[in-house]
């Protein structure tokens, strides 16, 4: 098992100091998919620079999720 960290940013940083463990990338990346899911559902605002970084315990970012961008729409 390995800690993941799931920090935010809208144009300012909110770090995960926390994390979650998990037995793989692919795991983690699952739950940042979630997590962006629960925003897109429960948002009260359509923020287009809301996104989601999954961190490994190594600092490594492995994946990135907007929120409330189209798949086409991303940098």
């Amino acid at each position: 098992m390995q800690k993941f960290f799931f920090d935010m940013k809208d144009g300012v940083p909110h770090r995960d100091k926390v994390g979650i463990e998990f037995k793989t990338n692919a795991e983690a990346i699952g739950h940042c998919k979630e997590i962006a899911q629960h925003f897109r559902d429960e948002s009260l605002r359509d923020d287009q620079d809301l996104e989601i970084f999954v961190v490994n315990e190594l600092g490594k970012e492995i994946y990135r999720e907007f929120v409330h961008r189209e798949p086409d729409q991303r940098d």
